[in-house]
């Protein structure tokens, strides 16, 4: 078991597959909390819940996948590497996909979202959430350690240069 006491108002353990946080105010009261149990079947790349969500809203081929990804913030990830990750969700039968024809170019594969692949979206909606209170919690922590927040990084994708702008 790892126990982290980051301040007095704030900790977190990690046990096996249990991870708990806590928000503390005045003495040891316990004011709120999140206790989330990781699945430990759930995959631990964060770009997959992206997949699964892009193909909850619609069936894509792998090209328009990764262009998704790209607006995202998901640059570092090749194609080879987004191939591999839908042939395992679709082994695992978290995704399905069947050859599109068209008049113009190749064949290609489109892939859609199955029934587990929406539970484990699910699962891997609690977790993240779990997680978005842990950061918000450490932000908390920092502004009153330090008096202000963090200033945000900017989004990539968005740019307030003139020039780049259509």
């Amino acid at each position: 078991m790892l126990q982290i006491s980051y301040h007095t108002r704030y900790w977190l353990t990690v046990s096996g597959t249990r991870l708990t946080y806590a928000h503390l105010c005045g003495k040891n009261t316990y004011m709120e909390g999140a206790e989330q149990t990781i699945n430990p079947k759930l995959p631990r790349s964060f770009m997959t819940p992206w997949v699964l969500l892009l193909l909850k809203q619609w069936s894509l081929h792998g090209y328009l996948i990764m262009q998704h990804l790209n607006s995202m913030g998901f640059s570092e990830v090749d194609h080879p590497t987004l191939y591999k990750e839908l042939r395992r969700l679709e082994n695992q039968g978290f995704v399905s996909s069947e050859w599109e024809t068209g008049d113009s170019g190749p064949a290609r594969r489109v892939y859609s979202i199955t029934d587990a692949g929406e539970e484990l979206l699910q699962g891997w909606t609690e977790v993240v959430s779990g997680y978005q209170r842990m950061i918000n919690g450490f932000f908390d922590l920092y502004a009153q350690t330090f008096g202000f927040a963090p200033t945000p990084t900017p989004d990539p994708t968005e740019s307030d240069d003139e020039t780049q702008r259509g």
